[in-house]
């Protein structure tokens, strides 16, 4: 997930190549409603923390209502930032943007993997 649409499409691109069914969105909004609307079907959020609105209410909305949705943190946020104004939980998944992409994948199959 990102705003910023080259992004978001490079990221797509490049977690596909490397297995993953990914469904790109640009906005908190997309992402509840394309979690409510596939429910069952979407097992893990890549979520950005520099959205334009409010920045951490999807992932709360999502954490609250679809608790087997793991999150995972990626954003250009200092993660000490994001820890000290309560936009993360602590022992979130998180990436320092620009992130590798086989870092990212890595990271997510880390996830998926867990029960």
């Amino acid at each position: 997930m990102d705003d910023d649409v080259d992004i978001l499409e490079l990221t797509a691109h490049a977690l596909s190549t490397r297995g993953f069914a990914v469904r790109g969105v640009s906005s908190g909004t997309e992402a509840v409603d394309v979690v409510r609307r596939e429910q069952g079907h979407v097992d893990l959020l890549v979520a950005d923390l520099s959205l334009p609105g409010d920045t951490s209410r999807y992932t709360q909305t999502i954490a609250a209502e679809f608790p087997g949705v793991k999150i995972v943190y990626a954003t250009g946020i200092p993660r000490h930032i994001a820890l000290s104004t309560g936009l993360v939980p602590a022992n979130a998944p998180y990436l320092q943007k620009p992130v590798d992409s086989d870092l990212m994948a890595n990271v997510l199959r880390g996830e998926l993997a867990k029960t």
